[in-house]
């Protein structure tokens, strides 16, 4: 799908429920029972997320490696927030420093993937 207005649509809608998943009660949230599927599933979010911002980036104007490294900035600290914002403002979650690095991971491989694809396209 070639970058247009509905990626920002797309991006915002992708952020509000990764923060809306960050915040809900764990015991309301289905279960997947393998081996670092929490882990898996944070990964997912935040490769999400800088693919689906950078989509949209590429709509608005030709992205460089500036560009790149201020979204997963972003991405990163975004996780760390939040992993913080869990161990020290709720009571049904907690702050997991390998869930950050999940996440950070994830937004280093979004770009990634991001920028080899959509160089092609684009």
């Amino acid at each position: 799908m070639a970058p247009s207005e509905k990626s920002l649509w797309i991006a915002v809608l992708w952020t509000l429920l990764v923060f809306y998943l960050s915040f809900k009660t764990p015991s309301e949230i289905p279960k997947f029972d393998f081996f670092l599927a929490d882990k898996l599933i944070h990964f997912s979010f935040y490769f999400g997320f800088v693919f689906l911002w950078y989509h949209y980036m590429c709509f608005k104007k030709r992205v460089n490696w500036k560009d790149k490294l201020n979204l997963v900035i972003i991405a990163v600290f975004i996780g760390v927030l939040i992993e913080f914002c869990q161990g020290y403002f709720t009571t049904n979650r907690q702050a997991d420093v390998f869930d950050a690095l999940a996440n950070a991971i994830g937004s280093l491989c979004g770009i990634a993937t991001a920028s080899l694809l959509f160089k092609k396209i684009f």
